[in-house]
């Protein structure tokens, strides 16, 4: 199929096996399903990683795909279904991020402008929090200094999509420890208006 090089946004020498089964995935959704075929055609992958890890002596076993920022708006358009027809044909959960760039502090080149605050490490790593429990809402967040030195986020989502991804929160406290190397907890308060 011609359509799966302009799915993945690399040299295809440099294509991995998983990309090109995502790539094909995508290509067979968008070929088989009318109504998403206009907002499909515009996602691109730029990466996709097999993660498996042990987390509180549960196996975590997930796949991680990394789109294009470019394709924000219509990926989020059909995040559900997409998510829902990936882990069909994967038989794993699959967390979808969208590849963002973050710069140094500061630029070695002369005449080089300001760093853009878009591509700050905390706001890349807000971003990435964002993207990995999509399309739950964040409510409200919490920094918790442990005795030992070390930061806990917790993180609180809003209690009416707690049905939708309480059987996934394992898989994205490990995929989140394993993009930004912080610790993070999920909870769901009792209601939406946290703190009271």
């Amino acid at each position: 199929m011609s359509d799966l090089s302009s799915k993945v946004l690399k040299k295809s020498s440099d294509v991995t096996e998983l990309e090109y089964q995502v790539a094909r995935s995508l290509v067979e959704l968008e070929l088989s399903a009318a109504d998403l075929k206009a907002d499909l055609k515009e996602i691109h992958i730029t990466q996709a990683h097999e993660f498996k890890a042990d987390f509180k002596g549960r196996p975590v076993d997930a796949i991680v795909i990394y789109l294009h920022y470019r394709s924000l708006k219509p990926a989020r358009k059909i995040h559900s279904r997409l998510v829902n027809e990936l882990e069909k044909t994967f038989h794993k959960h699959v967390v979808v991020v969208f590849a963002r760039t973050i710069l140094p502090k500061y630029l070695k080149k002369k005449g080089q402008q300001r760093r853009p605050y878009s591509r700050t490490l905390t706001v890349v790593h807000d971003a990435f929090l964002e993207d990995v429990v999509y399309p739950a809402q964040i409510v409200g967040r919490r920094l918790k200094m442990q005795t030992d030195g070390h930061r806990l986020f917790r993180v609180l989502l809003d209690p009416k999509d707690q049905t939708q991804v309480q059987d996934k929160l394992d898989t994205f406290t490990a995929v989140y420890r394993k993009l930004t190397n912080k610790d993070v907890r999920f909870e769901f308060p009792a209601s939406r208006e946290f703190p009271v």
